[in-house]
């Protein structure tokens, strides 16, 4: 079973802020404390081609209650994203696996530009594979990412607003 997660986010910054937030480790620091820490595994920069590992711990209630009955400790995700960046457009795959839980997410990205800065947008498929209770862990797990990127989106505008202050 699987569920799609789209989420559109708009950002008053243009295309290259996005592009040079992406190619910063602390940008990406800066997303991981909006879901409560975790770390960045990886980093690399390769001329336009930037792959970025995060692992980040799931808070407890987030946890939809089958998934915690199935669980012994704590829930992660490890998240990876492959990013090809311009000034233009940025592009990106982005795979999810949680250890040790029957659940993985895999989807794309975009950076465009808008008449006003720019926009993310976000498509993932979340698949759960545990008979008949699937959906609704589908479910869950989608209004979580949900959550979370509300609050991410709130730490990717802080962050950005914070290198344009220091720009000028």
């Amino acid at each position: 079973m699987t569920k799609r997660l789209h989420a559109s986010r708009g950002y008053p910054h243009d295309v290259a802020d996005f592009a040079d937030a992406l190619a910063d480790p602390g940008f990406h620091r800066a997303r991981l404390d909006a879901g409560g820490g975790g770390e960045v595994e990886r980093h690399e920069v390769s001329g336009s081609r930037i792959v970025v590992v995060v692992r980040q711990p799931v808070p407890a209630g987030q946890i939809p209650p089958a998934l915690a009955r199935l669980l012994t400790g704590g829930l992660e995700l490890r998240r990876t994203e492959r990013w090809q960046v311009s000034d233009e457009r940025c592009a990106g795959t982005v795979q999810v696996a949680v250890p040790l839980a029957p659940v993985r997410a895999e989807g794309t990205m975009t950076v465009e530009p808008r008449p006003v800065g720019c926009q993310l947008d976000v498509d993932v498929d979340v698949t759960v594979t545990i008979p008949f209770a699937g959906a609704l862990l589908e479910s869950a797990v989608v209004d979580g990412v949900r959550q979370l990127t509300s609050v991410e989106h709130d730490n990717i505008t802080r962050w950005l607003d914070e290198q344009r202050a220091r720009e000028a």
